[in-house]
């Protein structure tokens, strides 16, 4: 009887190996290679993003603390700092960022979550809800030249079409951080039927209208500066909801780019006492479930915490273009990995909680749905034991 694989193992099955071997021979990523292949090194990568490690040394110290487990976990042995930073900088970017692309791909076949949402989705005839926003990641120009300066530093900005509904990215570009958020609106795969959610920096009437011609929608914080005229005003209840209107552009260049007419909704966030207006193409929605849905965009912002925080995308191990490109799109598989994993397990947690569960439990000999399974006892215990907190603590 074979041993129950590490759990290290179990989260590398959710990559594809043979797609990934086909990117390999379609870039000859192991031409001329011996020993250390393109599928050792993501491994070793996935294992460097899991256990948190800050350089090509700690992650080498690392694995030497378990090698006599690196055969069984398919790392292999003789991963040395030397190895990794010449495959970080000379292996072929399209490898990593092609199997990023893949798991993200997978990824959104997952179930969706969020009562509230799909029985949205499903009341008027929405095919899903997606955010669209990008991160910058600040780079020092001494260690990082190839860098294109703006405002006296350097840095690379991650372009992210997020799935609310399945908490997975449904694309990823990396980009100089010179680039502005609106110079790839018109090229994102927009679906009919879908809405998709952007802040304000996303204000370009030519993309609005890319969206609109191909029968999805839009929400989009309205820019002060963009002036209009209002063609009709529905009635709304004046506490939260201060105006529903249906508007044209006015100036020129907006009413070449949107020609159309659209929804404003004032809103007033009585939380942060102040008024937002949101920009529409649906007439159906009801006004204030505009502006409910607009605040979903907080979960592509934690996405880039996430990220940013528990996978390694701010320490870079190497400091060529090359390397950070890598270690991007090797965050991005892990992340999907653990999305898919903590689906299949069902963990009732949060991917960060999962996140941290597998991390320290990567070299146990034990299946995750188990390990997942007593997480959700314990939570359960928990919540049990809350309940007993006012009979502990009567009312004065």
């Amino acid at each position: 009887m074979s041993p129950t694989p590490y759990i290290f193992n179990q989260l590398a099955g959710y990559i594809p190996k043979k797609a990934f071997d086909r990117l390999v021979n379609k870039y000859n990523g192991n031409s001329h290679v011996k020993d250390y292949t393109c599928w050792r090194h993501l491994l070793v990568m996935l294992w460097a993003q899991l256990t948190s490690r800050r350089s090509f040394r700690d992650i080498e110290a690392s694995l030497r603390a378990h090698a006599d487990k690196l055969y069984a976990m398919g790392i292999g042995l003789n991963v040395s700092h030397n190895n990794l930073s010449h495959a970080n900088a000379k292996r072929n970017v399209a490898i990593y960022r092609g199997q990023a692309r893949r798991m993200m791909a997978e990824a959104v076949s997952l179930p969706m979550h969020g009562k509230e949402l799909t029985d949205l989705m499903c009341r008027f005839s929405l095919n899903g809800f997606f955010a669209i926003d990008s991160t910058t990641v600040s780079l020092d120009m001494r260690r990082y030249p190839w860098c294109t300066p703006q405002k006296g530093c350097g840095g690379v900005k991650l372009h992210t079409m997020y799935d609310i509904l399945r908490s997975v990215p449904r694309l990823c570009l990396v980009t100089g951080h010179e680039e502005r958020d609106q110079t790839f609106m018109e090229d994102y795969p927009y679906e009919k039927g879908c809405l998709y959610i952007f802040d304000k920096a996303y204000m370009k009437t030519a993309g609005l209208n890319v969206i609109n011609r191909c029968g999805a929608f839009f929400i989009v914080r309205r820019k002060k500066n963009v002036l209009y005229e209002e063609v009709e005003r529905r009635e709304c209840d004046g506490e939260k909801v201060l105006a529903d209107q249906t508007i044209r552009f006015t100036s020129r260049w907006a009413c070449l780019g949107y020609p159309d007419a659209l929804r404003m909704v004032t809103y007033y966030a009585e939380g942060k006492n102040e008024t937002f207006q949101f920009l529409t193409n649906n007439f159906e929605l009801p006004a204030e479930t505009i502006a409910v849905l607009y605040k979903e965009r907080w979960q592509i912002e934690m996405f880039f915490k996430w990220i940013k925080q528990h996978l390694r995308i701010v320490h870079f191990y190497g400091t060529s273009p090359n390397a950070v490109m890598i270690q991007i799109y090797t965050a991005i598989t892990a992340y999907c990995a653990i999305a898919m994993a903590a689906e299949a397990c069902g963990f009732e947690g949060s991917l960060y909680d999962f996140s941290n569960m597998v991390s320290v439990s990567l070299t146990e000999r034990i299946w995750m749905a188990e390990l997942t399974n007593r997480y959700n006892i314990l939570k359960e215990r928990k919540k049990k034991e809350l309940l007993l907190w006012p009979d502990l603590f009567p009312e004065m």
